[in-house]
């Protein structure tokens, strides 16, 4: 009997630690930026229950999808992840 394979969630205190770094970021810039969570999941080439996951810690994204919420959010990686912002920004 074949079992669906389903990723688990970021279960590791650094994983949840990065997903409420990048939830409170994403929330951050989307207030500060005036955007809807719709236009804010849009921009980012997510989906919205997959933001929602984020939110709640239970999403696992991959480097590739930290990298694009990243780059379209024009947030360098490291605030984006560790909540830190750089000095000169």
């Amino acid at each position: 009997m074949a079992m669906a394979i389903k990723r688990k969630k970021a279960d590791t205190d650094l994983g949840t630690m990065i997903l409420r770094n990048m939830a409170a970021v994403m929330e951050r810039e989307r207030e500060k930026r005036g955007l809807t969570k719709k236009e804010l999941v849009e921009l980012c080439e997510i989906t919205a229950p997959y933001y929602f996951r984020i939110l709640d810690a239970t999403a696992n994204p991959s480097l590739q999808v930290i990298s694009r919420i990243s780059t379209n959010m024009k947030i360098p990686l490291q605030e984006l992840m560790m909540g830190i912002k750089d000095s000169k920004s």
